[in-house]
């Protein structure tokens, strides 16, 4: 009687795992371009690097709101104040990084990659 409770509940266990639509793209955020860090891959390894912080408001004492992920949201136009550039934060909420700490998207192991800032399936922002 055991080893029959302990399958049927390991099936309906995994039973939701087996059945998840896979994350998509649902459409572009429109605004919004890719850029890259400006890090190197070994910085970005590195722990003992300080991670960049995005913060609320374009001033050095405004509070942290997300650090930067490799890939980066930047408002397209660009949108520069006192040299903190508006990025779109991965939880949804606008927010700004030094200038000169975003460069032009590219792909090291793929010249053709492409980048596209959009909504995905799930609610989530992330590239499409």
């Amino acid at each position: 009687m055991k080893m029959s409770f302990v399958a049927l509940t390991v099936s309906c266990v995994l039973a939701p795992l087996s059945h998840a639509e896979p994350v998509h793209a649902v459409h572009p955020l429109e605004g919004y371009v890719c850029m890259n860090l400006n890090l190197s891959d070994a910085q970005m390894r590195d722990p003992s690097v300080a991670r960049v912080p995005i913060l609320a408001a374009p001033r050095s004492d405004s509070p942290v709101g997300t650090l930067a992920t490799p890939i980066v949201f930047a408002k397209a136009p660009e949108h520069v104040v006192d040299g903190y550039a508006e990025v779109l934060q991965l939880n949804g909420k606008p927010g700004w990084i030094r200038a000169e700490m975003i460069l032009p998207y590219h792909s090291a192991s793929d010249p053709y990659a492409r980048c596209t800032p959009s909504l995905l399936s799930n609610g989530r922002i992330g590239t499409g």
